[in-house]
């Protein structure tokens, strides 16, 4: 309720500002000011005007446009398969970030399009470490993480873990959470895939004087730290392990250079991977918006 005001001037002065406000309503009618008490000095009460039954109710704005729906994507779930992509353009702004499994990606998978960032004995703790700058992009010498500042681009692959098996799993989960965090941060309208470490071959790894940390224990410990992170920072989480995982859950010893690198035809296998496990970009954003 408005309060009685005792001095007429100030009465004047609203009803003159409800006149000119009038000019500024785009021409509809203001409430009726009545005057409420007796005498000159009562103060000025709006009521509004009773509404016409006749007059038509409001109609929906016909070029409203429906809330878009996608497939539903639990995030910390391996991908399912898609139909393959037409041809490797795909590729041709997506970035691959790893260690030297990546240089073999890059190296003998047949793989010709897409821009890769490797580094041989990278790890999460080195991924933004300045005296890690070992990348020289257009001059200049940058870390993985720093080399995102460069370009954007359409999706990002990580595959980051086979040189941190010796350190406890809490502080890679640790790492990895904080990478991925950078990486969200660098590329906000990529898509990002995280993998899940292919396993070793326990015996040939040993054979070739491996250390001892490099082993499948320590690498399901540490996926399992993946697939939290990738729930927990809603990326795509990609289960490339399995295409390599024996039935011992070994990597089988013909897909083993030295127990923890894949010959050549292995690294093919990993691109027909990604070439069937595809998330729509709008599919992903409108997932990440969701609650879950």
């Amino acid at each position: 309720m408005h309060r009685n005001v005792k001095f007429p001037a100030l009465a004047a002065a609203m009803a003159l500002t409800l006149s000119l406000l009038a000019g500024c309503s785009g021409g509809d009618a203001l409430p009726t000011v009545i005057q409420e008490g007796d005498g000159p000095s009562a103060a000025p009460v709006q009521t509004a005007q009773p509404s016409d039954p006749a007059a038509p109710e409001p109609t929906p704005d016909a070029t409203a446009e429906p809330t878009p729906q996608f497939p539903l994507y639990e995030f910390g779930t391996p991908l399912e398969e898609s139909e393959p992509v037409a041809d490797d353009s795909f590729f041709d702004n997506a970035v691959f970030l790893g260690d030297s499994r990546t240089e073999g990606l890059q190296l003998y998978s047949g793989l010709t399009h897409g821009t890769f960032y490797w580094a041989r004995g990278m790890s999460v703790f080195r991924a933004d470490d300045p005296e890690y700058a070992v990348f020289n992009v257009d001059g200049q010498a940058c870390t993985l993480v720093g080399t995102l500042s460069k370009k954007q681009y359409d999706k990002v692959y990580i595959m980051i873990g086979i040189n941190e098996l010796g350190y406890p799993a809490e502080s890679y989960d640790k790492g990895m959470a904080e990478l991925v965090d950078k990486v969200i941060a660098a590329q906000p309208n990529a898509v990002i895939y995280l993998q899940t470490l292919p396993p070793v071959n326990d015996a040939v790894a040993q054979e070739n004087g491996l250390a001892y940390y490099i082993n499948n224990e320590n690498v399901n410990r540490f996926n399992e730290g993946i697939i939290r992170v990738a729930q927990e920072k809603k990326v795509v989480l990609l289960d490339t392990a399995s295409i390599y995982r024996g039935a011992d859950g070994q990597l089988p010893a013909e897909l083993a250079s030295d127990g923890a690198h894949f010959v050549p035809s292995g690294y093919a296998m990993w691109v027909d991977y990604l070439r069937t496990h595809v998330m729509d970009s709008e599919r992903y954003f409108y997932n990440r918006s969701l609650e879950q």
